[in-house]
């Protein structure tokens, strides 16, 4: 099943940079984990979080959710 949703070109840039900043810090953790950088691997993991929430906020904003699932009423 296909999904459509029709977006504000300030939010296309922003999801662009998102999932653009995900894949990133995904393969910082992946180079960190390889050099056993702990530090490094916390930091890309915050990183990817970031991003993921962005990418989140920018869907809920334009999915219709009813409020027992946990959208705005």
């Amino acid at each position: 099943m296909d999904m459509t949703v029709s977006i504000s070109d300030l939010d296309k840039r922003m999801l662009s940079k998102g999932i653009a900043g995900w894949r990133s810090a995904n393969a910082d953790i992946d180079i960190a984990i390889k050099s056993e950088n702990w530090w490094a691997i916390e930091s890309a993991q915050q990183d990817r979080s970031l991003h993921a929430n962005t990418i989140a906020l920018i869907f809920h904003k334009y999915t219709d959710a009813a409020p027992e699932q946990g959208g705005h009423s």
